[in-house]
């Protein structure tokens, strides 16, 4: 499956997820840097500065403002937060992201109950822009608000942080978040390729008796690993899933001793019960388990790859490989 046909899974994470209580009201919008600004005309008199400007989507141009205020996300959250940039709805999948904690006062979890109680809770915030993933949404969502469709692994995940800010006019502060960003995985580049060798790293995710793994294209620190550090993957992984597009792949408990790296990231979907892995004998036997180089990653978190939650990962990473270092 590729990177572009993996909404369909994050629909099935997101209702898996319960929904916790972050309630209040308002949201700030950011300042627009382009378009802004009265121009003079022959007279002297100087025109009303623009209101609304044209960006374009992955679903065609749409007018959008310039300032928007009352902004609203079925997805994306961390981008906007990392921005400075409150949501007054947003996804109660992104709100429960646990670095996200302690950001999203003030913000209220769509109603996802149904169809209809989402648009009459979007409805009645009247927002001035409509941010998705859900290409299906668009004409319900653009029927209340200008709404811009992004279009998901269409970007790098700095290329859609970015794209994002840019949005609510902060693309030169996401520069520089992104730039520090860059910055620290880059310092310990080195360092870390140094620790693994010529090893293995392999992401393991246990779903209800379902076995994923993941490289490069799918969120859980992926990109830092693999195109950012250049560690390697067990071959099945590397090929498919890192020099390859699919985003993940289903395999079997008896497959994975080939897809189980020297270093495995090991995550369980909330509320499964892993223990048709954790206590199987392959599991066991794994070089990576018998050695303790497994890290236990909190999968609602990691399903993210927003720059809060990749700057979290990033020091996450560089703790468990320094404990491994000889």
């Amino acid at each position: 499956m590729t990177r572009r046909g993996a909404v369909s899974l994050l629909a099935v994470a997101a209702l898996s997820i319960p929904i916790t209580g972050c309630s209040s009201n308002g949201g700030s919008g950011g300042q627009q840097s382009e378009g802004e600004g009265g121009a003079a005309n022959a007279g002297g008199e100087t025109e009303a500065a623009a209101t609304t400007r044209t960006v374009t989507t992955d679903k065609g141009d749409v007018e959008i403002p310039v300032n928007p205020t009352t902004i609203v996300s079925d997805y994306y959250l961390g981008e906007l937060l990392a921005v400075n940039v409150k949501p007054v709805i947003a996804s109660p999948y992104a709100l429960n992201n646990p670095f996200l904690a302690g950001m999203c006062d003030g913000i209220e979890p769509m109603n996802v109950t149904s169809a209809e109680t989402s648009l009459e809770m979007i409805a009645a915030a009247h927002p001035d822009l409509i941010i998705t993933i859900t290409e299906a949404d668009v004409d319900k969502y653009s029927a209340i608000a200008p709404t811009v469709f992004i279009q998901d692994g269409a970007r790098t995940d700095e290329e859609l942080f970015l794209y994002i800010a840019d949005l609510v006019g902060r693309k030169e502060e996401a520069q520089t978040y992104a730039n520090e960003f860059n910055d620290n995985v880059a310092a310990v580049r080195d360092e870390m390729r140094g620790i693994v060798g010529d090893r293995t790293v392999s992401i393991l995710e246990v779903w209800p008796q379902e076995i994923y793994t993941m490289g490069s294209h799918f969120a859980r620190g992926g990109s830092i690993l693999y195109d950012m550090w250049g560690l390697k993957a067990p071959e099945p992984i590397q090929t498919a899933m890192v020099d390859g597009d699919e985003a993940y792949e289903v395999i079997s408990l008896e497959a994975m001793p080939q897809y189980a790296g020297d270093f495995i990231l090991h995550g369980v979907l909330d509320g499964t019960d892993s223990a048709f892995v954790d206590d199987s004998t392959l599991w066991a036997n794994l070089p990576a388990v018998k050695e303790g180089r497994v890290l236990q990653y909190e999968q609602v978190a990691f399903m993210h790859r927003d720059p809060i939650t990749l700057k979290n990962q990033l020091q996450i990473f560089i703790d468990f490989f320094r404990a491994h270092a000889e």
